[in-house]
């Protein structure tokens, strides 16, 4: 017999987090405010509606992070290397395998195209003047 424990809302939350995270510091650095609202109107990195049906045991949620986490890594490093490709590559993979849209190679992320401001990114500060 088989026990297979059920994801957590803690693993849904962090996947959530790590999402925001890409679009509000990862994608500013790669794609224009225009771009970023074209991947966010496709649902890219979405989780269903129904996340826990996604995202059905602990394994599954806990490959999710990861892979994200993994991603987030090889990108803020900024190194062009068959390695991280590969590294990259791999865990596009998982994240497919989850019904995860993520329409990117890694080439795509080796020219920046920062712009001086972007809507997607988190605010320094939450001071108004």
């Amino acid at each position: 017999m088989k026990v297979a424990f059920a994801s957590t809302e803690d693993q849904i939350e962090k996947i959530e987090e790590l999402v925001q995270y890409m679009y509000q510091e990862v994608f500013p650095t790669y794609f224009t405010d225009r771009q970023i609202l074209d991947y966010k109107s496709k649902k890219v990195l979405y989780l269903a509606n129904n996340p826990f049906k996604q995202v059905n045991t602990l394994k599954d949620g806990y490959q999710i992070i990861s892979s994200l986490q993994t991603i987030i890594s090889i990108l803020e490093l900024k190194r062009d290397s068959h390695h991280y490709e590969q590294l990259f590559q791999f865990n596009k993979y998982f994240l497919e395998q989850y019904d995860i849209y993520f329409p990117f190679e890694y080439e795509q992320f080796t020219r920046k195209t920062r712009m001086s401001i972007s809507m997607f990114e988190k605010a320094a500060n939450d001071l108004l003047i």
